[in-house]
């Protein structure tokens, strides 16, 4: 992930909104890494790592709560933002996200503005 434009590593298992949200952040002028699952972004951070992780909370194989957990247990990527997306729209769903180290939450369906 190059340094020319801030770069977002999006992690969503639904290729639609991966899509959608990737050409979203593209025209805000970041640079955009895609993964389909939790593992697959484990690789993309290993490759380059992201100035911003954006993760949906709802994946079949390891779900962003369990991404989130590795990456604030390990040094070399406890430091990087990363804000939940879900559609779990529940308090306590956000605040455990927000208590294991999530920046910040966004519930679908959201605006391209949020």
């Amino acid at each position: 992930m190059g340094k020319d434009s801030p770069s977002i590593l999006l992690v969503d298992d639904e290729e639609y909104m991966r899509r959608l949200a990737g050409m979203t952040l593209q025209q805000a002028g970041y640079e955009v890494v895609l993964a389909s699952t939790g593992a697959e972004a484990l690789a993309r951070i290993q490759e380059a790592t992201p100035d911003l992780i954006v993760s949906d909370v709802m994946m079949p194989d390891m779900d962003g709560l369990s991404l989130l957990r590795q990456l604030r247990a390990d040094a070399a990527t406890r430091s990087i933002p990363v804000i939940l997306v879900t559609a779990m729209a529940r308090t306590e769903d956000v605040v455990a996200g927000l208590e294991l180290g999530a920046d910040d939450y966004l519930v679908k369906p959201y605006h391209p503005a949020e």
